[in-house]
C-alpha cells in the first residue's frame, strides 16, 4: 500500500461477496485476514457467503460500502435503515444463535452502521474514516434519516473516543451476543 493511497468508495456488488463475508467475520473478531480459517471459521464463512450474497438480509452486499485501493477491496462497512431490522434480524443472525443474549441494535427512523473492517495493511490510512463519512452521508443526506447509530464495545474506550470525535454521542448501554456495548448516535439535520 502506498503512503497516501488513492481510495475509491463504492457500493458492494455480487463479485465482492467473499471479501464482504470476511469483513463481517473480522468485525466480530472471528477472522483476522492473516491466518488460515479453522473448521468453525470456515463454517461461518460459508454461511456468510450465502447471507452476504442475498438481497433480503441485513448483511447483503447491497447494504455494503467497500473501499478499494488500486482496484483491490481493502475494507467494507455494512449499514442499513433500521426500519426493516426486526423483519431481517432473525434470518441474518441465525448462525450466531447461542452467542449470547442481544438487545435490538436499531429500529425505525434511524440509519445503522453495523459492521466495519479493514485489511491490516489498510489500517491507519483514514480508509475507515472515509467509509464512515460516506455511509453517514448516505443515511442522512440521500435516504433522509435524522439519526445514525452504531455500537461500540465498552472495552474499547479509544474506539468510543474516535466515534465521539466524529460527532457520535453515547446513548445507552446494551447487550449484543452477551457482551456490553455502548449504543452511540449521531443526530443530523431535521427535515
Amino acid at each position: 500500500m502506498t503512503v497516501d493511497p488513492e481510495i475509491t468508495i463504492s457500493r458492494g456488488i455480487p463479485e465482492m461477496v467473499p471479501m464482504i463475508a470476511k469483513c463481517a467475520m473480522a468485525a466480530i473478531d472471528r477472522y483476522n485476514f492473516v491466518d488460515e480459517m479453522d473448521e468453525e471459521q470456515t463454517t461461518l464463512y460459508e454461511w456468510l457467503l450465502d447471507i452476504c450474497g442475498r438481497t433480503d438480509t441485513l448483511y447483503s452486499y447491497r447494504n455494503t460500502l467497500v473501499a478499494k485501493v488500486d482496484d483491490e477491496v481493502v475494507g467494507c462497512l455494512i449499514s442499513y435503515p433500521g426500519d426493516d431490522y426486526e423483519a431481517k434480524r432473525a434470518f441474518t443472525f441465525a448462525a450466531l444463535d447461542g452467542a449470547g443474549p442481544s438487545d435490538t441494535e436499531t429500529g425505525p427512523g434511524e440509519y445503522y452502521l453495523d459492521t466495519l473492517a479493514l485489511l491490516p495493511a489498510a489500517r491507519g490510512h483514514r480508509i475507515g474514516l472515509r467509509l464512515m463519512e460516506s455511509s453517514v452521508a448516505y443515511g442522512l443526506e440521500e435516504l433522509g434519516y435524522s439519526v445514525v447509530s452504531l455500537l461500540v464495545d465498552v472495552d474499547k474506550p479509544r474506539l468510543e473516543a474516535y466515534y465521539a470525535s466524529l460527532g457520535f454521542r453515547r446513548d445507552r448501554t446494551m447487550k449484543f451476543m452477551g457482551h456490553d456495548y455502548y449504543r452511540m448516535i449521531l443526530t443530523g439535520r431535521e427535515g
